[in-house]
């Protein structure tokens, strides 16, 4: 791919101004990102912005670089020898296959405990990847590959991990992969011992004293407690139970509501997706929630649309909007109630 007004040209030896390596400019990704080939061979997309024309240096300053590269790697050592914990890491190392980029995504576990985990990734506000497993101290685990046009959609991750024998040591993380600030942290990954995108994510957390304090029985709670169990029983039987499990989100995909569309119509569909969102609307209704949470999609707008106006129609709907959400994207419209 050939490339015009920038500084860089193919075959230019460049500094990659966040970690400090030196690799040659092997081709042109976009208007934006180069191809880097670092001393082992290694190929990464890097930004323009991340770059600048390297400078070849006297004796004195490459021997006093050589002998701080060798210190930061002994000190590396003598820490992992002493067992200094860096937590949990999501890493990214680039990889490429038939002129395809990739990247390898690993999660590491760079502590002295063995863990259980559960990742989901979304693309498009879709469920792409669902994984469970244990993963233990000291070790990494492969999660899957998301090319370079996957990583533009600004995938949604969503991260739970725990401690294998000690649940309330916990670890939960949500976020998006922005491809401008993700560039930015390339650096050597713990365990692995190469250079990847990282993604720190932190350490296990005991959530019992926080858990301690949510239960504490105060004499405020305990008539609060008091006056519930008299209501309860004042209740009709069949009436008791009705308030556990009731859910503040509806996902109107048909898929989620029947098990067979097929042949369906669009009219037919909706009718049906009206239904369950009036009897969920109406259950978050009676059952006080200050909130509620309806996933329509995008589309041609047609559901969010009638969904809107049947919502007008409600006295016991104060607002609603329809903003951008970290897993629905703009295919979700939040409700609030008086």
């Amino acid at each position: 791919m050939k490339k015009t007004n920038t500084p860089f040209q193919i075959g230019d030896k460049v500094l990659l101004l966040h970690t400090g390596e030196v690799g040659l400019v092997k081709d042109f990704v976009n208007m934006n990102m180069l191809k880097i080939e670092l001393d082992d061979e290694i190929i990464l997309p890097v930004f323009m912005d991340d770059l600048k024309l390297f400078e070849e240096k006297n004796e004195a300053e490459k021997s006093a670089n050589t002998e701080a590269k060798m210190n930061e790697a002994e000190l590396f050592f003598l820490n992992h020898q002493h067992n200094l914990e860096t937590g949990f890491h999501l890493s990214f190392m680039p990889t490429e296959n038939d002129d395809v980029h990739f990247f390898e995504m690993i999660l590491v576990n760079d502590t002295n405990e063995d863990v259980r985990f559960e990742i989901k990734l979304f693309l498009h506000n879709e469920l792409y990847m669902h994984l469970r497993n244990r993963l233990q101290r000291r070790y990494m685990y492969i999660l899957g590959d998301l090319a370079m046009d996957e990583l533009n959609e600004n995938p949604a991750i969503e991260i739970s991990i725990e401690h294998a024998s000690h649940p309330l040591l916990k670890l939960n993380k949500e976020f998006k992969l922005k491809p401008k600030t993700f560039f930015k942290d390339l650096s050597s990954t713990p365990i692995l011992q190469q250079s990847a995108y990282n993604y720190k994510l932190g350490i296990l957390k005991d959530e019992s004293e926080s858990l301690n304090r949510e239960i504490e029985i105060t004499q405020s709670l305990s008539k609060q407690l008091e006056r519930k169990i008299n209501n309860n029983f004042n209740q009709p039987q069949s009436e008791k139970h009705r308030h556990f499990y009731i859910s503040d989100t509806i996902d109107l995909h048909i898929e989620n509501l029947i098990d067979n569309h097929k042949g369906m119509t669009n009219a037919e569909i909706i009718t049906i997706q009206l239904k369950h969102f009036r009897k969920a609307l109406d259950e978050a209704i009676v059952n006080k929630l200050p909130n509620f949470t309806v996933i329509h999609g995008i589309g041609k707008g047609k559901l969010k649309a009638e969904i809107w106006l049947i919502l007008r129609e409600y006295g016991a709907v104060r607002s609603f909007k329809n903003e951008y959400h970290f897993r629905y994207g703009f295919g979700a419209t939040e409700i609030f109630f008086r």
